[in-house]
């Protein structure tokens, strides 16, 4: 999450495009993870939009682990 999310989603994103997390996304702690899991599945795993113009270069492998531990996370 560090590598490819919270440069936009964090509380005061680092990236220069946000002053504030994308649709109030934030990302800093496991249970923001849990909370937004299927939306962070279904933009990230599925339909690859994000991280925004894969700016990250997110791989393959990485959006199919991410995949995982969502889907196994409690």
């Amino acid at each position: 999450m560090r590598k490819h999310c919270v440069a936009c989603h964090a509380a005061k994103p680092t990236h220069p495009a946000f002053d504030k997390p994308p649709n109030g996304v934030a990302l800093g702690t496991i249970a923001d993870l849990k909370k937004y899991a299927s939306r962070i599945y279904a933009q990230t795993v599925q339909n690859k939009a994000m991280p925004l113009g894969n700016q990250t270069h997110m791989t393959d492998d990485e959006r199919a682990a991410l995949g995982l531990w969502l889907k196994v996370s409690p």
